[in-house]
């Protein structure tokens, strides 16, 4: 895996938003792999991921049917892109990543908590 990789949109990498991995999470028909560290994932991370870190993306890769359904969730997007492009190169067929990583997930869920409490 290559620096570049952590900046660089492989192309059959799919982008999503806060509410597009929600709802991918309530469906139950996407694993959601989180390549942070196991420190960052034990300090927060989002209900339903499970840790994977970067470091260890061939785990991943040796266990996973490469036609499952992934979500790759970082703190920014870097990390979840550069898991991407390694997990694209080995055959995964359906890969897509929270863009902006965990800062939008908890961008949007205080946006989200500051809607529901004006609706009161």
């Amino acid at each position: 895996m290559g620096f570049l990789d952590y900046f660089r949109q492989p192309a059959a990498l799919t982008n999503l938003k806060p509410e597009e991995v929600k709802g991918k999470i309530d469906s139950g028909t996407s694993e959601v792999i989180d390549v942070r560290t196991k420190g960052e994932f034990n300090r927060s991370h989002i209900n339903g991921a499970v840790s994977n870190p970067l470091s260890a993306i061939n785990n991943i890769i040796d266990t996973r049917d490469k036609r499952t359904d992934i979500v790759l969730i970082c703190a920014t997007g870097h990390r979840s892109r550069a898991a991407a492009a390694k997990l694209i190169k080995n055959g995964f067929s359906s890969v897509s990543h929270l863009e902006g990583g965990m800062r939008s997930w908890n961008k949007a869920q205080k946006e989200n908590k500051r809607v529901k409490e004006s609706v009161k």
